[in-house]
């Protein structure tokens, strides 16, 4: 699947619409790239079964990764770990764990407090999410 897609340009990482992916999260040769969970959802969750991932296998992003404290406040609150998370296989990480959690990290954080062991998430192959894997371009604020 080639898409032209014009490179998405925000002036905030938060307004990459999906899993972000720079720094320590970048995939290998990109710089600035996004899983486009609108692109995926779709596509490649219709009659997708959940399955049981132990948590210690998946690595997800610090509830600071945006600056202020995610797992804290209104939307840690309505966080609610009932909803599977969508995880990908094998999909490079910082922490080299076997899953990349690409949508549900505050429910993820609920369920690690709780003291949880394992949950029930979307698994995606890396390979089936390539893509839905686009550019973006952080530009300064004027």
């Amino acid at each position: 699947m080639t898409d032209q897609r014009t490179i998405l340009r925000v002036d905030a990482l938060i307004k990459v619409p999906g899993h972000s992916m720079y720094g320590d999260w970048a995939l290998p040769d990109r710089n600035y790239s996004y899983v486009s969970l609108a692109d995926l959802l779709p596509v490649l969750l219709p009659g997708k079964m959940t399955e049981r991932v132990k948590l210690r296998d998946i690595w997800a992003k610090p509830g600071d990764a945006f600056g202020g404290n995610d797992f804290a406040g209104p939307r840690f609150e309505q966080a609610d770990p009932k909803f599977p998370g969508l995880v990908v296989r094998d999909m490079p990480n910082p922490g080299n764990a076997k899953y990349r959690m690409i949508d549900g990290r505050r429910r993820l954080e609920k369920l690690r407090i709780e003291g949880v062991d394992s949950g029930l998430y979307y698994v995606f192959e890396y390979t089936e999410i390539l893509p839905f894997i686009f550019e973006f371009e952080l530009i300064a604020q004027s």
